[in-house]
């Protein structure tokens, strides 16, 4: 069993009963520790597409003020970075986070990253969310987040976009047709899902998301790509290998180890730039930061409630 494997299986048989398991927009017992796995098989950067290249991405020339209300919405206070009540425990992981990132693209050229996950309910959504606004915002990186997750779209649902036109409607079109990304803040741009799809494999995997990611990753310092959870996903393979990296979230006591494991091995280690762990309940579980000292991974603090 791999050191990550190994890591997994540990953590999910250490928590404790009395962690329960919330909504995927609920705020962490404990905030994300990130395990460091192998180190991720990154290809050489994508030059710039011509010009004519389609699909092309339109941004809007100035901020769109009224898409703020994100930032006074009681359901996000708290859980969002910049909004009130954010812990200073989780500003200091997501910034972390952030940098661990930062180092991996000034060393290996990591740029594209996806979230994903398990299953449904682990955080991958707001865990890309909050990364995209820390790069955005305390690293003055120009984001790019698409909402890829197109069963179940939450990103678009977190910053209020309406579900009418987006990545699901660009990448099913007749024929290559411009997309329209939100502008979010200075920035942070957003690429919604659009309207919910029931089989999004084929617009996922097809040349057309390639080329978006390409042109996305030519005009912008980071590419988040929200994705759907990978139980739900038979060739999730395929969409992680347009991707520099994967994180994966894991939320403490949801997931059974042999689905993280069997998660792990449809992605590829190669592919997995680390292991976000959610909801690590410290407080309760005394072996928590003891097997993580162990397989000298560490892990960045709690927050308490």
């Amino acid at each position: 069993m791999t050191r990550l494997a190994d890591a997994l299986q540990r953590a999910n048989l250490g928590q404790d009963a009395r962690v329960a398991v919330r909504p995927p927009l609920a705020p962490p017992r404990a905030e994300a520790v990130l395990v460091p796995a192998a180190p991720a098989r990154i290809d050489a950067p994508a030059p710039a597409l011509h010009p004519s290249s389609t699909p092309t991405l339109i941004a809007p020339p100035s901020l769109q003020n009224d898409l703020t209300t994100w930032r006074s919405d009681p359901e996000l206070v708290g859980k969002l970075f910049g909004t009130d009540g954010f812990s200073s425990a989780a500003l200091e992981q997501y910034r972390k986070l952030a940098a661990i990132l930062h180092h991996a693209q000034m060393e290996r050229g990591v740029k594209v990253v996806m979230t994903a996950s398990a299953l449904p309910g682990e955080g991958k959504s707001l865990t890309a969310v909050n990364l995209a606004l820390t790069l955005s915002e305390s690293y003055h990186k120009r984001v790019f987040l698409v909402d890829a997750d197109l069963r179940r779209p939450t990103v678009q649902r977190i910053f209020g976009l309406p579900p009418i036109a987006g990545l699901n409607e660009g990448l099913k079109a007749a024929e290559d047709r411009a997309m329209t990304v939100t502008r979010i803040s200075e920035r942070l741009f957003v690429l919604p899902a659009g309207r919910p799809d029931a089989d999004p494999m084929s617009g996922l995997t097809s040349d057309r998301m390639h080329r978006l990611v390409k042109q996305a990753a030519a005009a912008f310092d980071w590419v988040i790509i929200d994705s759907p959870p990978v139980s739900l996903l038979p060739d999730a393979s395929l969409l992680a290998a347009i991707v520099d990296g994967v994180l994966l979230v894991v939320r403490a006591g949801k997931a059974p180890f042999q689905l993280v494991k069997r998660t792990v091995e449809t992605i590829t280690h190669e592919r997995i730039l680390g292991v976000v762990m959610n909801a690590v309940d410290f407080a309760h579980d005394r072996n928590a930061g003891g097997y993580y000292e162990y397989y000298g991974y560490g892990y960045y603090g709690t927050s308490k409630k």
